[in-house]
């Protein structure tokens, strides 16, 4: 679950701002992920035993949603009758949440998909709003299942480095729509790095030995500093 001190970040509850605090603390977390599965060539999962097989490793899944090719909607797990409640209790407490800090445009158990709003995006937000550390895995087909996966190892979860926070405003900048702000205070606040704010500038403190600087403008965001 995002700290307190990170959703307070949010002043207006539109996707964007949303996406912006969220998709830090996810983005990292997902590519160790993706990483430690490693190439594969074959998925399944089984929703009444809420287990993902890939190839031969077996992962404890709840279930977040899905989209279908046949129209242009997202559905929450929730609303999927063949999935049984105990393999939806994530995503059902991520919604308790969202209600409490009044968000809305991406509550509903149906949602049209358009520009931003995917089932990726949709995907890193509810990692971010549970309360538990996860990761995601989209079984891709006709109809796509997004699922959260569970009891997966600490190291996944560490604390992110200044090289790694560096790379990953950068990649995430580069991708997604987002307010850089929102992106790199809501980042540093859920790694425990202080920073101070100046004009157009946050300074941020890694170590006595590493500070990075992030200089907003119009046009791009720039990084600069030392790093040890």
């Amino acid at each position: 679950m995002l700290k307190n001190e990170t959703l307070n970040l949010i002043k207006n509850e539109n996707f964007k701002d949303i996406f912006s605090i969220c998709i830090g603390k996810t983005y990292i977390n997902q590519k160790r992920f993706i990483e430690y599965i490693g190439k594969y060539y074959k998925w399944n999962t089984d929703v009444k035993k809420g287990i993902l097989q890939i190839d031969y490793k077996k992962f404890d899944v709840e279930y977040i949603g899905t989209t279908s090719n046949s129209d242009n909607y997202w559905y929450s797990a929730e609303v999927e009758q063949v999935i049984p409640n105990k393999y939806k209790k994530i995503i059902k407490s991520v919604k308790k949440e969202m209600e409490k800090i009044n968000i809305k445009e991406i509550s509903s158990s149906k949602i049209p998909l358009k520009d931003e709003i995917n089932g990726y995006n949709l995907s890193m937000i509810y990692i971010a709003l549970a309360k538990e550390n996860l990761a995601y895995f989209n079984g891709s087909g006709d109809t796509s299942i997004y699922m959260f996966v569970k009891k997966l190892p600490k190291e996944l979860f560490r604390r992110m480095t200044a090289s790694e926070f560096s790379a990953s405003v950068m990649e995430i900048i580069g991708q997604f729509v987002v307010d850089h702000k929102l992106l790199v205070k809501a980042l540093l606040i859920e790694n425990d790095y202080p920073f101070e704010e100046k004009d157009n500038k946050i300074i941020a403190k890694f170590s006595e030995r590493s500070v990075l600087t992030i200089e907003f403008n119009k046009i791009s965001t720039k990084i600069s500093g030392y790093l040890n």
